[in-house]
């Protein structure tokens, strides 16, 4: 059974947003009264496409991916991030159903916020709203260049870029366990599971990564940040 929890205290969170800090102790107690806190297990779905947008959903833990099914009823990996953040808002006040869905890459915890809360927040705290925007605006720029990257970047450097992000962001250290299948990992960078076998190998064979299963280490960072810059 999934372990939800209805009267988790944001006060008392020790992961909290950015945009949390500018929130005084009313609009603070709103929001916590608000506020449903779920643990999600690893492949578990946290938004699904299709349904109904009723709530922001705030990651306080754990590594998500943000994926899209399109029209040729594939699915593409629009991101992958990890918590704290904030997703669906966008979502929640531009349309009624999620354009995409979100998906636990390990085990995740979630706080889902009522809309109306959250719509109060922002009307009523001009810091909060503008943190908020400031947040949204990285994420959309972001978010810009890497699909910029993925269109015009050979597959070599496609393939780094993505190793470098999860070394360097996620995971913050160069030895990790990749939380993808490889076939995943294709969709992220837009190719086939074979071509990232083959890559692999590669990398493997130069001395660049040491693969065991889906466990990385990278030998050489500074060859593999050369091939990423040079697309």
């Amino acid at each position: 059974m999934r372990d939800i929890h209805p009267d988790n205290s944001c006060k008392e969170c020790a992961v909290k947003s950015s945009t949390v800090f500018n929130l005084n102790e009313e609009e603070l107690d709103i929001l916590c009264n608000k506020s449903t806190e779920i643990k999600f297990q690893k492949r578990e779905k946290i938004i699904k496409q299709g349904t109904f947008t009723q709530n922001i959903v705030f990651i306080k833990s754990g590594i998500i991916k943000v994926h899209l099914t399109g029209p040729v009823n594939k699915d593409e990996i629009l991101k992958i991030d990890k918590g704290p953040v904030f997703i669906g808002v966008p979502d929640v006040f531009a349309n009624k159903i999620h354009t995409y869905s979100v998906t636990a890459l390990d085990d995740t915890i979630a706080c889902f916020i009522e809309f109306s809360g959250y719509k109060y927040l922002i009307q009523n705290n001009g810091k909060f709203a503008l943190e908020i925007i400031n947040t949204m605006s990285k994420g959309i720029v972001s978010h810009y260049k890497y699909c910029v990257n993925k269109m015009q970047k050979q597959l070599i450097a496609s393939f780094s870029e993505a190793l470098l992000y999860f070394s360097e962001y996620i995971f913050e250290k160069d030895e990790f366990q990749i939380p993808l299948t490889r076939v995943e990992f294709g969709e992220y960078i837009g190719t086939t599971r074979e071509t990232i076998t083959k890559i692999i190998h590669d990398f493997t064979v130069d001395n660049i990564i040491e693969v065991d299963g889906k466990n990385i280490k990278i030998l050489n960072k500074k060859v593999l940040k050369k091939i990423s810059a040079a697309g």
